[in-house]
């Protein structure tokens, strides 16, 4: 079975209530009153908690950075209305905006926070949604004149993490973690939640107002993903050096605040375990989100290279390979302890799919760049170890090693320099000349290769072209008969196979040949949400990344050599594919924490 840990999620509670300057008519919350008209006060105490807890070892806490919790503005979206009522595009009635030294802010903690002094907002407010460190679009839309819901939380698009964590990494952009706007009712008896939208309550005085105050979790707007691997690797017949790591098919867009979703994990009827992960998802709607792409990709974005689909991801193309600046190293341990959240991370967008989109054109991974080096390479015909030196090749020391950083190509299952390939098709070409019934015998590396020549040849690429193999009739009267004179003339014919537009051209793929330039091999890692404990597959929620949510990916082992060239994000593959070569292994960080292990 799969582990799932969930590291809580790093949240601001506000503390959030509102002062009214007439005395309460009556009222049944300690003598407040429900907003009318005018003005009322409100005091906000801001907590910015950045502790992970396990659900398996619920005293496995760890506290986030300085740079993931600090509030440097804070903003109050006021409205008329909840969205769950007969109006449910709801107006802005009011707007604040604060800075890190403004005493409504004051000093955030993790954990816990003081309050602010009181602050005045219209008596029409029945709603509200919170931002801390919001980004300039959402600054933007949310000052609009005329501004509704749908426009203060529409889509923010053409953007990248960076507008939602700061340039620094030291700006997180965070927003009401129910999903929807506050406050809430919450009525948990053991067995069911009922959730209940209120309206803002006012009291008489400022004092009163901030002896009484609401709480509010808010979730960081970001997920954080990070990588835990060795430095090397032994494994079938390969050595392995990894060399960084990169997140691919990133969002491009995302909601200020995203609407909170059930996995299919979460949900009883469609047979699902029924429990919700989130530790504090305390209104049991689901530890999922609605990102704006989050359906229909597969049929309306069939095309990686167009519209609709370059405006909606960010993905690696093979220009990436060597680009500055595009890969981070990964991390060496195990992810858990005191200073686990110090450990380098990749940022991204939320990006998650309904089940029908769940294919890795549309679900963000991890790319896994390594260097691999074949072992115990073999001269044909079980004629023992291939020493580089003995055979004049610069790219296998003596042991029959690939030297690491040379290139090598795949053939079906076997590993080969190019020069033991030339080798390799010279023993098919002596058999083939000396068999009785030459013209039909099997050649199958011989025509796989050349098949791959061909491939070259129809992408242009110079100084590449198909071999011409000779019948054996033309073959005798080129070479002659005899074994001497057919061994003669397959190493010549052979040799023809070793075209300098080959190597320079470099990493490839085609059908079973592979051509690994430098040993460079990419993997592709799905990262899963809420794992399939019942090995059902691509099921609603299994994957995706979710905001506020931090996913761990350990790399147990890497057995076999990867993609030849950064793979381009598979429309037609869907997400548990992968699985055929990965072993993985979830664990989940509420920031939530996520974790899995995966052997390549």
């Amino acid at each position: 079975m799969k582990k799932k840990n969930l590291f809580m999620m790093a949240c601001a509670a506000l503390l959030f209530a509102a002062c009214s300057e007439s005395l309460p008519d009556g009222g049944g919350d300690g003598g407040g009153v429900d907003n009318t008209d005018g003005e009322a006060w409100v005091s906000l105490n801001v907590r910015t908690g950045g502790t992970t807890k396990s659900l398996n070892t619920p005293t496995n806490t760890e506290n986030g950075t300085e740079n993931e919790t600090k509030v440097n503005e804070m903003m109050v979206v006021f409205f008329d209305n909840h969205v769950d009522t007969p109006t449910p595009d709801p107006s802005v009635v009011d707007v604040k905006l604060w800075g890190s030294s403004d005493p409504e802010i004051n000093t955030p903690g993790q954990g816990g926070g003081t309050a602010t002094s009181a602050f005045k907002v219209k008596k029409t407010a029945k709603a509200f949604m919170v931002v801390l460190n919001p980004s300039t679009e959402f600054k933007t839309a949310a000052t609009l004149t005329n501004a509704k819901l749908s426009t203060v939380n529409a889509a923010i698009v053409n953007t990248d993490v960076t507008s939602v964590i700061g340039a620094g990494t030291n700006n997180f952009m965070m927003t009401n973690a129910k999903g929807k706007l506050e406050p809430t009712k919450i009525t948990d008896t053991g067995g069911t939640v009922d959730v209940e939208d209120i309206d803002l309550v006012t009291y008489p005085t400022a004092g009163e107002a901030e002896s009484k105050p609401q709480q509010l979790t808010v979730d960081r707007v970001a997920a954080k993903v990070r990588l835990f691997a060795d430095a090397n690797y032994t494994g079938n017949s390969i050595d392995v050096a990894t060399v960084g790591w990169a997140l691919n098919v990133t969002n491009k867009k995302y909601f200020p605040m995203s609407e909170r979703s059930k996995t299919w994990m979460e949900t009883p009827a469609a047979g699902g375990r029924g429990t919700c992960i989130s530790p504090y998802d305390i209104w049991k709607f689901g530890s999922y989100r609605k990102d704006p792409n989050f359906e229909g990709q597969k049929t309306s974005m069939p095309n990686i290279g167009a519209s609709p689909y370059t405006d909606n991801y960010e993905f690696y193309t093979q220009a990436d390979a060597t680009a500055t600046g595009k890969w981070s190293a990964a991390t060496a341990g195990p992810s858990t302890g005191p200073n686990a959240s110090k450990i380098p991370a990749l940022y991204c967008l939320e990006n998650t799919q309904e089940e029908a989109d769940n294919y890795q054109a549309y679900t963000t991974h991890v790319l896994l760049k390594a260097t691999i080096a074949p072992t115990g390479l073999k001269l044909p015909n079980d004629g023992g170890v291939y020493n580089g030196t003995t055979n004049s090749d610069a790219d296998v020391d003596d042991s029959g090693k690939i030297i690491s950083g040379n290139d090598w190509i795949k053939v079906g299952s076997g590993y080969y320099s190019y020069g033991l390939l030339i080798k390799y098709i010279e023993a098919e070409l002596v058999s083939k000349y000396k068999s009785d019934d030459s013209d039909n015998f099997p050649t199958s590396l011989t025509t796989t290769f050349n098949t791959y020549l061909t491939y070259l040849k129809g992408k242009s690429v110079v100084d590449v072209d198909a071999v011409a193999l000779l019948t054996k009739e033309a073959f005798t009267t080129k070479y002659g008969s005899s074994d001497s004179q057919i061994e003669a003339g397959a190493k010549e014919l052979a040799e023809s196979f070793k075209q300098a537009g080959v190597s320079t051209h470099g990493a490839d793929i085609y059908g079973s040949v592979s051509y690994y330039k430098g040993g460079d091999s990419y993997y592709t890692i799905m990262i899963k949400h809420d794992n399939d404990e019942d090995n059902t597959n691509n099921k609603l929620g299994e994957f995706g990344v979710v905001r506020n949510s931090v996913y761990d990916i350990t790399i147990n082992s890497i057995k076999n050599p990867g993609y030849p060239t950064i793979p381009p994000p598979d429309t037609d593959k869907k997400d548990e594919e992968e699985e055929a070569f990965l072993s993985i292994e979830i664990n989940i960080n509420p920031w939530t924490w996520y974790k899995q292990g995966v052997d390549l």
